[in-house]
C-alpha cells in the first residue's frame, strides 16, 4: 500500500510524500514453488526498485509498513526469516549508494522489545550514519501498530485532548493523499488510520514481488484524476 502526499517546492517541482504496505510475499513464494525465506528476498529486492523509482520521481519521503505488530502472531520460524531478510537488506544501505543519494533511514516502532537485539543493532547504525542528510527520507515501520501509536499519543495527550493535540504527539506527521495496497486485499490493516483519513485509495491486483514500475507509474496516474474535496 502506499501513500503519495503532494506539496510545491518553491522551484515549482513536486516533493512527495509516499507511504507504502508491501504486501504478498509469502503468497508469491507459494505460487512459485520457493522457499518462504526467498520469497521474503525476492520482496526486499522489489523495495529496493520501489525506492529506486521514487527517488526518481523527487520524492521526499517514503514509509515503509514493514512489519506490524499483528504480524507478531506468526511462527518463530517466520519471524526469525523475517528478521534475518530484515538484517540483511538493512545492511546493504550501509553503501556508498545511500551516501550519495543522501538517503536518511529512521526507524519506528510501537513495540521495539519484540525486535532481536541484532536487528536493532543495524537499524541504530543506518540511523546513525545518515541522520544528517534532508534530501530523502526513509521511514520504516517495523513492529508497528497504528492502534498503539494512538493510545500512546492519548496518553501524552492526558486531560488536554483535542484532535489537533493528539495529531501533534503521534509518531508519524505524514499524512497519505493516496495509499496503494498490494496483494488483493482491500484494507489498511492497522498501518495508518489517524493519518489516512483523506487519503485516496488504489489497489493493485498483484502480489507485491510482481509489481513493476508500470505498477506505480499507473497509480500516480489514477491519483492526478481524482478530486479531491476532504469532507467540503
Amino acid at each position: 500500500m502506499f501513500r503519495y502526499s503532494l506539496r510545491m517546492h518553491s522551484m515549482g517541482c513536486l516533493v512527495v510524500i509516499i507511504g507504502l504496505i508491501p504486501d504478498g510475499n509469502r503468497r508469491y513464494a507459494k505460487k512459485h514453488g520457493i522457499p518462504r525465506i526467498e520469497g521474503f528476498r525476492k520482496g526486499a529486492e522489489t523495495l529496493r526498485k520501489f525506492l529506486n523509482f521514487c527517488s526518481k520521481k523527487d520524492v521526499s519521503t517514503i514509509i515503509v509498513y514493514a512489519l506490524s505488530a499483528s504480524n507478531l502472531r506468526r511462527s518463530r520460524d517466520e519471524l526469525e526469516e523475517l528478521f534475518i531478510v530484515y538484517q540483511e537488506e538493512f545492511r546493504k544501505y550501509l553503501n556508498p549508494d545511500t551516501h550519495r543519494k543522501q538517503v536518511k533511514f529512521q526507524f519506528y516502532s510501537t513495540q521495539p522489545d519484540a525486535l532481536p537485539a541484532s536487528l536493532k543493532e543495524v537499524m541504530n547504525q543506518l540511523t546513525e550514519v545518515t541522520k544528517a542528510y534532508t534530501k530523502y527520507c526513509v521511514k520504516v515501520l517495523m513492529a508497528w501498530s497504528a492502534q498503539h501509536e494512538f493510545l500512546n499519543a492519548c496518553l501524552k495527550a492526558a486531560k488536554k485532548l483535542t484532535p489537533l493535540k493528539i495529531e501533534s504527539l503521534l509518531m508519524i506527521k505524514e499524512k497519505p493523499d493516496l495509499i496503494i495496497r498490494t496483494g488483493h486485499y482491500q484494507r489498511l490493516s492497522d498501518f495508518l488510520s489517524i493519518q489516512a483519513q483523506y487519503s485516496e485509495l488504489y489497489f493493485i491486483k498483484k502480489l507485491f514481488p510482481e509489481c513493476t514500475e508500470e505498477d506505480w507509474e499507473a497509480a500516480l496516474t489514477w491519483f492526478h484524476t481524482q478530486r479531491r474535496k476532504f469532507g467540503r
